[in-house]
């Protein structure tokens, strides 16, 4: 179990200077991530860019193969030729070293691609992914300029992302994201020789350790007629797209999980999608006569409408899981039925053999039906599911429900992020923490939790959201957890000792004993 847990884990780091409300604090995220603290500090815009983070990987394209006999400039170069880091020339320098070292390779030698040649390319796939991917997922998340996201009273804000020991800096120029510092490679590339009937194409890539090796087709090396230039060129070509390849996937890699964003207003969504949907579908026919008030969604609504219309037939990894969640916590179970492939999905709750429309079911159930389908056709392991606020609409006793079934997604590969003011579901989580402390079958006898409800301190990480107010903005801290006491219930310690006070004060004024 810990090392398919080891597998799905994210890691990563995020600095965040000037950002939306965020006058700056640092975050890491593991398997549960808490953002606590109180309304319009900031746990959303942290929420919605890590979600964006994540959406360039689900959109990073790796390119076809060149078609067999392609001469010229390889085709996958082509997009970061026009970057800052990767010009044209800098592809025919590449060239004209891969032909340089064609004797090399004829007389079966290896030969390494110079480390500097290397870093010039990661350094153009980042420009491609994190200044215009990324800028892209940022303004359509958002639905607003990156200059807007610039924290009032600041010129600019900074992100800093670090993957294990990588980092990237990103700034703001001219309303576009900028890489101001370029992660550090730590591979080689490695070209090798290798007989044509060893492999089934003009090249194959393995790896051993920090090489990438590039196997290239022995055959059309060692080409000695009138062949040899279009062989050699085609060759050439090959392994320099598979260069490209790999480096795009050295980048690209750290962020390829799945990325699912709840928002807070999901069950209003859920609720009226349709309604939504039927009144853009009637203003098709005005397009080009008249003037279109096209109603506007942040990029993660406009995502969690598209995912209900569009929900996979097929049962997900977790559909059983998602039952039993039902059964405990809304008694019944949330349905999807669609007449035929033209009519939109309608989503409804079966309780004792009936049929309820979501919107008059009770707040709970049209609350928790967005989790529920998620979970039953969407999220698979080492997903990140990112939800805001799951407490809504919940009572004290079905947040305790909640909590478990959260610990048991981590406990199945799930990453999670949640927005929260609840300190019951804070509490229950505490309480996982603490019975990680004890053996697994005391778990089950003594407490009636299966073996797997429980979590360490290694897979939480929870951070409070302070308001600021001298600079109007919040600051990010992280809070203390211990495999002892749990989450430190600090923020709403605060709380509880103002009202402690006034209550004392009401009942001294009001001569109540």
């Amino acid at each position: 179990m810990k090392n398919d847990e080891e597998d799905t884990k994210i890691d990563l780091s995020l600095e965040i200077k000037d950002f939306g409300p965020i006058t700056g604090g640092k975050l890491r995220i593991k398997h549960l991530t808490l953002f606590i603290g109180p309304n319009n500090s900031g746990k959303s815009y942290a929420a919605m860019l890590i979600h964006s983070l994540f959406k360039v990987g689900g959109s990073a394209e790796l390119g076809m193969r060149i078609p067999f006999g392609f001469r010229g400039r390889p085709p996958l170069f082509r997009p970061f030729e026009s970057g800052r880091s990767w010009r044209k020339n800098d592809t025919k320098e590449l060239q004209s070293f891969l032909k340089g070292e064609i004797e090399t390779l004829k007389e079966g030698n290896s030969i390494e691609i110079p480390d500097s040649l290397v870093e010039k390319i990661t350094n153009a796939v980042s420009d491609k992914i994190y200044e215009e991917r990324l800028g892209k997922e940022i303004v359509s998340s958002y639905s607003a300029p990156l200059g807007d996201l610039v924290r009032i009273g600041a010129r600019s804000f900074l992100l800093k992302i670090g993957f294990n020991s990588e980092m990237v800096s990103l700034g703001i120029h001219k309303n576009n994201l900028t890489v101001t510092e370029y992660p550090s490679i730590d591979f080689k590339i490695k070209i090798e020789p290798i007989d044509g009937t060893e492999i089934d194409w003009i090249t194959a890539v393995n790896e051993s350790g920090k090489y990438r090796i590039i196997q290239a087709n022995k055959d059309l090396i060692e080409i000695e007629d009138d062949e040899t230039r279009r062989a050699l060129s085609i060759l050439i070509n090959e392994i320099l797209n598979e260069i490209l390849r790999i480096c795009i996937q050295e980048v690209a890699k750290k962020l390829d999980a799945p990325s699912y964003y709840l928002p807070a207003a999901r069950s209003g969504i859920l609720q009226s999608h349709k309604l939504a949907a039927a009144g853009m579908m009637r203003k098709i026919p005005l397009i080009g006569v008249e003037k279109m008030d096209i109603p506007k969604f942040s990029g993660v609504v406009a995502e969690f409408m598209a995912s209900i219309l569009d929900l996979p037939e097929d049962k997900g990894t977790f559909y059983s899981l998602a039952e039993e969640f039902e059964k405990e916590l809304i008694k019944g179970e949330i349905i999807v039925q669609t007449l035929d492939s033209y009519t939109y999905p309608e989503i409804q709750y079966r309780f004792s053999d009936t049929n309820i429309p979501l919107h008059r079911s009770s707040s709970t159930v049209s609350e928790l039906a967005p989790l529920i389908l998620y979970l039953k056709y969407i999220v698979e392991p080492r997903s990140i599911l990112i939800i805001e606020e799951p407490e809504a609409h919940l009572h004290p006793k079905n947040q305790r429900i909640l909590a478990r079934f959260l610990v048991k997604l981590i406990r199945r590969g799930v990453n999670i992020i949640i927005t929260t003011h609840s300190e019951y579901l804070l509490e229950q989580l505490s309480n996982f923490i603490m019975i990680g402390k004890i053996e697994a079958k005391d778990r089950v006898e003594r407490y009636g939790y299966d073996e797997e409800d429980y979590l360490t301190i290694d897979d939480i990480a929870a951070f409070v959201f302070d308001m600021d107010d001298k600079s109007g903005g919040s600051t990010i801290k992280e809070v203390e957890i211990t495999a002892e006491d749990g989450i430190s219930q600090e923020e709403f310690v605060k709380i509880q000792d103002v009202l402690y006070d006034e209550i004392i004060g009401l009942r001294k004024d009001l001569n109540v004993e």
